[in-house]
């Protein structure tokens, strides 16, 4: 498996992931706990995270569809509601826009989320170009995850380009933070565009080029060239640790990018 030491991130606010741990995780949470109402957001996805791989309206119905771990987090630590739309988002009083690996998106749902963010928005996205998640679903199945990030149009609006792993960076992936660890496949990579079609966003690229921070407009977005490393059958099991009860660094990893964005300026 390869590894990937992602040190000095610029990306983020200072010492960020240096505090990447079970502890700082914990830490967050009793600053979440600060404040009177959880963070609002609403998520697009592919990934099948939400009931599962292959779930249909009646095994929904029937209650044998249970969420993926990740999931099951987000609902017990935020104000969580799934979206096939930004129509209302605007209104929505939402406060993070979560894109992980979204479906092939309209451009009216791509343009709401430009113009939300640039007005004060902020938005976690994770797009992949090539998920690895694996699926029992047929091709052309519009269930099945997407293979390749389609958001090639906001990334270039914001001065990003996403690039695909070469031969030697599609398998296995270790992503070294400070204390933390998150396995995941196929990871791709940023590379600041030399056309970007917009004056009002800066991006800045994260050592390996892996995560980026934009300031576009008055909001900001902070966007990850991966999402399998969503998936909790890549979760390594740390003896004594949290990813056995189900708080793995990914989900910490998540945990602190949205603290970070629901406390920064």
């Amino acid at each position: 498996m390869t590894r990937i030491a992602v040190s000095g991130l610029l990306l983020l606010a200072a010492g960020l992931l240096t505090q990447c741990s079970p502890a700082a995780t914990n830490a967050s949470a009793e600053n979440s706990a600060q404040h009177s109402a959880p963070v609002k957001i609403q998520l697009m996805t592919s990934l099948p995270i939400i009931w599962g791989e292959g779930a249909s309206m009646q095994s929904i119905l029937s209650g044998k569809t249970s969420p993926a771990p990740i999931y099951a987090h987000w609902q017990q630590n935020y104000d969580i509601a799934a979206v096939d739309s930004f129509e209302a988002l605007e209104k929505s009083g939402t406060d993070i826009v979560l894109l992980a690996q979204p479906p092939a998106m309209a451009p009216a749902d791509i343009a709401a989320v430009d113009a939300w963010v640039r007005t004060g928005g902020k938005a976690i996205i994770l797009t992949d170009p090539m998920l690895l998640w694996p699926t029992h679903l047929p091709l052309g199945d519009q269930r099945r995850p997407l293979a390749s990030g389609l958001l090639s149009p906001l990334l270039e609006h914001w001065g990003l380009e996403l690039q695909a792993p070469d031969e030697a960076g599609s398998g296995g992936v270790e992503l070294e933070f400070s204390g933390a660890t998150i396995s995941t496949a196929g990871i791709g990579t940023f590379k600041l565009s030399a056309q970007k079609s917009s004056d009002q966003s800066e991006c800045v690229l994260s050592t390996a080029n892996v995560m980026a921070s934009c300031s576009v407009g008055k909001g900001r977005a902070i966007i990850f060239a991966d999402a399998d490393f969503l998936n909790d059958a890549l979760w390594p099991d740390i003896e004594g640790g949290a990813n056995k009860d189900g708080v793995g660094d990914a989900k910490g990893l998540i945990d602190i990018l949205i603290t970070d964005l629901r406390d920064g300026e």
